[in-house]
């Protein structure tokens, strides 16, 4: 099945007996960090709950590039990676917000006053994916929203982030932002370590 932007999908769309989180690891063989993170802590950087299939992707595997394309977030990583600490997605929405409010970049159309958009990966070419983190939202509904470098363009898909992850990996995403010309479908996961 095929998932295009603004489509809801149920969290079943690309699973089977397992679990996207689980396809996701057993595909890759990721091998666990050296040390656990501190998801109480980056809960309390970030205001907000961190879904699950997300921590279980980053305990399995830690942080990296998929498709030599998604750069995953991670809490700590450590030198030369600040631009992908997820404990700083809380900063960055900060940002964001000063940009719509002196109207640099507008915000998806459809979205509630009372959300946040906190980045959790994003691409060499300057398309970030948020988490849409509403007040009494829970972690694992979190619509994700997809932009491009200048705010014109905003995509939204009803998924958790591994079924979202495994259809990109799959083939089976349609998106005008997630371009699949700049994957490389030889290198499913290269972690930050390797970089």
């Amino acid at each position: 099945m095929q998932v295009s932007p603004g489509r809801p999908a149920t969290m079943g769309t690309f699973t089977s007996m397992t679990t996207s989180a689980q396809q996701l690891i057993e595909t890759a063989r990721l091998t666990p960090p050296a040390g656990p993170f501190d998801w109480e802590q980056v809960e309390q950087r970030l205001e907000a709950p961190v879904p699950q299939d997300y921590r279980k992707l980053l305990d399995a595997g830690g942080g990296g590039l998929w498709l030599d394309f998604l750069r995953l977030f991670v809490p700590a990583p450590g030198p030369g990676l600040k631009h992908v600490d997820l404990e700083r997605s809380g900063l960055e929405f900060e940002q964001l917000q000063d940009l719509f409010e002196d109207e640099v970049v507008g915000p998806p159309d459809d979205l509630d006053p009372d959300a946040r958009l906190l980045p959790w990966a994003s691409t060499g070419s300057g398309v970030t994916l948020y988490w849409q983190v509403s007040p009494d939202a829970a972690a694992d509904s979190y619509p994700i929203r997809v932009s491009d470098r200048n705010g014109d363009l905003w995509e939204r898909y009803d998924l958790l982030i591994t079924d979202l992850l495994l259809g990109v990996v799959q083939g089976e995403v349609r998106s005008d932002l997630l371009n699949e010309s700049w994957m490389d479908r030889d290198v499913l996961f290269k972690p930050y370590a390797d970089e």
